[in-house]
């Protein structure tokens, strides 16, 4: 009796056709499942990347206002970053070679 039924299930066309037809869904169409899962992964990436970059543009436009509006921390910026000096200051940079962090203390912020 099983036999049977197994026997009437696989030689049946609708089994088949259907078997096809979902294999063909979730591979080959245009409007795969494979599709819709690569665009959902790259859909939450953009959203990640949009997120963190307005997150930075934040922080840029905070740093912007600061350096507008704050004197000291201009000056503060210009030594720091771009080694700029007053007219009667002497400028000694001090390089630590450091194998672990290659920064040097002048570049971190």
């Amino acid at each position: 009796m099983i036999k049977k039924t197994k026997y009437k299930i696989i030689k049946n066309k609708y089994f088949w056709i259907s078997i096809f037809f979902f294999i063909w869904m979730f591979f080959f169409d245009s409007n795969s499942f494979m599709l819709h899962y690569k665009f959902q992964n790259s859909i939450r990436e953009m959203t990640y990347n949009r997120d963190f970059l307005k997150k930075k543009i934040l922080l840029e436009g905070n740093k912007l206002k600061k350096l507008n509006t704050d004197p000291l921390y201009l000056e503060k910026l210009a030594r720091e970053k771009f080694y700029m000096k007053k007219e009667d200051e002497d400028l000694f940079i001090v390089s630590r070679k450091n194998k672990k962090n290659k920064l040097t203390p002048h570049m971190n912020e």
